[in-house]
């Protein structure tokens, strides 16, 4: 059975509880965590501003649609090469050695990228597609770095709290690109977005070193299956995904999903193309097309990333704890419904910007974090090389899709776009319902097996006297409170029986499980107390105590130091056998 020791939250994680459960030790993984997807999204929305610049500039919406399309061709032939890769390091049980590698292979292809541009070479589209690589493949290899190191009940609680991190990168990186693009050049935002992608892989192992053994996942693993045939070992990415029905059905999920974002990607770019028409005209040559292409994808990436730090701070958690995975799936979805209904018959630039914002941020707060968390019950392998294969072929294989219908609808039947967003509407509508088959999967095939249990009393409080006017600091015993659940933790609340609040002279301090007891002088009386420790997931148990006060009495056992409870002494010939009264010296 496992149980948290009363152990002290630093500052820091005393902050943490504003917005989720924390244990002791954990502040410094959370820390670390952050500062790593932070470092991660600022570099990468760094050069997504300047591939949406130089894409829309040397090309045009179709292009761009195409340049998606053509990432899922790309990711053919990298999964494979990283399935070998990770057989190759997972054998030294280094659990940072795969983002290491994939970090480090990266800013070595940004280095190159950044010499070519400042040869003068033209590489929209080749940049396009590599950064659609890069994205799907570095930040996946961060969030299966977590759910390798973190465990199910630590992750779903912690996870919330990280992605904030992914919200503070993405609105920096974009107000730094958007502003900086005319002033520092595209060479410049390579070289720094390089730079910072390094300290992720810098920090990854020291990460690797600091997770409380209460919080670290244990390691699930499936039997070897080698299969001596080389093509087969290639392709087993694929096959780890095809062998599991749960990761089947993340994988339809993703696909669809990424091709509704995608289809809603190109109708917010045909609107701001035009947009960005009419306001260099307007502007009598003051301003070119690409500044003010630049500069709505800055502010609106900027204006994104601020409500997304909103809600990842104070609702996803809370949705997790109130609906779980089942109910936090189906918010997208809902919200894409209404969303592409709304432009369909009022297809005005300012509702399509209003509504986009309302659907990105709600993508990337509430959806991300439901899709990493769906990772955390899984075995290893499927968390690095399924999680991977989901979330770049699976995903870039939706966009491809979407490249397809954009080249059917735009250019053989040369319908305009809200045909597109006519697709989108019912795409959307197909998703809830998928979204709605994986909770109830979810809900009975894994929720089953790690099926939350409640916290249990190990412990029965002690009685405490107090003279009357005088104060006294005591705190709970040690493991007076145990949770079966790993990595799970309590939040305690004291009170009066029935849920009435505790006297004003009775304070309870819930961050250091401290009463502050001072019962006003000259009187006399009983109180009942009753300290309830309630789980992640609304699982609670209740212990109860009695605060006496009165006339300063002849201590009747030894007393114990101030603020301690000590056992008393077993019970003599004579004595009473009942519920053992406490008499701790009373403190100044």
């Amino acid at each position: 059975m496992a149980g948290p020791v009363f152990s002290r939250l630093t500052l820091f994680e005393r902050l943490l509880t504003l917005f989720t459960s924390v244990r002791p030790g954990e502040g410094r993984i959370v820390m670390l965590m952050l500062t790593q997807v932070f470092l991660l999204l600022h570099g990468y929305y760094l050069i997504r501003v300047l591939r949406d610049t130089l894409i829309l500039v040397e090309g045009s919406p179709e292009i761009r649609s195409y340049a998606n399309g053509a990432i899922a061709v790309t990711l053919i032939f990298i999964i494979p090469l990283y399935k070998l890769l990770f057989d190759h390091l997972k054998r030294g049980g280094d659990k940072s050695a795969v983002l290491r590698w994939v970090g480090s292979f990266f800013v070595s292809n940004l280095l190159l990228f950044a010499f070519l541009i400042w040869l003068g070479i033209p590489i929209a589209v080749p940049f396009f597609i590599w950064v659609g690589v890069y994205n799907v493949m570095v930040i996946a290899q961060f969030w299966a770095f977590a759910a390798d190191l973190l465990n199910i009940k630590t992750g779903q609680r912690l996870f919330a709290v990280i992605m904030v991190g992914v919200a503070l990168g993405a609105m920096t990186g974009s107000i730094v690109a958007g502003r900086l693009y005319e002033q520092i050049g595209a060479t410049n935002l390579m070289l720094l977005s390089a730079a910072l992608l390094a300290g992720v892989v810098m920090l990854s192992r020291h990460a690797e070193r600091v997770v409380p053994a209460g919080s670290r996942a244990a390691d699930v693993e499936e039997a070897a299956k080698e299969s001596p045939d080389v093509i087969a070992q290639v392709m087993d990415g694929f096959s780890t995904v095809l062998r599991s029905g749960y990761l089947v059905r993340i994988a339809l999920f993703v696909l669809l999903l990424n091709m509704v974002n995608t289809n809603g990607q190109y109708i917010l770019s045909a609107f701001v193309t035009g947009h960005a028409q009419q306001a260099a005209m307007a502007s009598g040559g003051m301003l070119s097309t690409g500044a003010v292409i630049s500069q709505f994808y800055g502010d609106f990436w900027a204006t994104v990333t601020a409500l997304q730090i909103v809600v990842q701070l104070f609702l996803v958690s809370r949705i997790f704890r109130w609906f779980g995975v089942r109910g936090a799936i189906l918010i997208l979805p809902a919200i894409m419904i209404l969303n592409y209904g709304l432009i369909l018959f009022i297809p005005v630039f300012a509702l399509v910007r209003l509504m986009m914002i309302v659907e990105s941020t709600a993508n990337y707060s509430i959806q991300n974090t439901t899709n990493h968390t769906l990772y955390l019950p899984v075995t290893r392998k499927e968390k690095y090389v399924g999680k991977t294969t989901i979330d770049t072929f699976f995903a870039r294989f939706g966009d491809l899709l979407q490249a397809l219908m954009v080249f059917v609808v735009a250019q053989l039947l040369g319908l305009d776009v809200s045909w597109i967003i006519g697709i989108n509407l019912c795409l959307a509508a197909v998703l809830f319902g998928l979204g709605t088959a994986i909770g109830r999967y979810h809900r009975t095939e894994i929720h089953h097996r790690l099926e939350n249990l409640p916290p249990v009393v190990s412990k029965r409080l002690p009685d405490v006297y107090v003279p009357a006017g005088q104060m006294l600091v005591f705190s709970i015993p040690d493991r007076t409170f145990m949770d079966p659940d790993p990595g799970d933790t309590l939040n305690y609340a004291a009170g009066a029986p029935g849920g009435a609040p505790l006297a004003p002279w009775i304070r309870f301090d819930r961050h250091n499980q401290t009463f502050t007891v001072c019962p006003p002088a000259g009187d006399a009386g009983s109180v009942p107390v009753v300290l309830t420790a309630t789980d992640f997931e609304g699982l609670s148990v209740e212990a109860g105590f009695r605060v006496d006060y009165g006339a300063d009495p002849v201590p009747r056992f030894i007393a114990a130091p101030a603020g301690e409870l000590r056992d008393p002494p077993a019970p003599g010939p004579g004595d009473d056998a009942g519920t053992p009264k406490e008499t701790p010296r009373p403190r100044d």
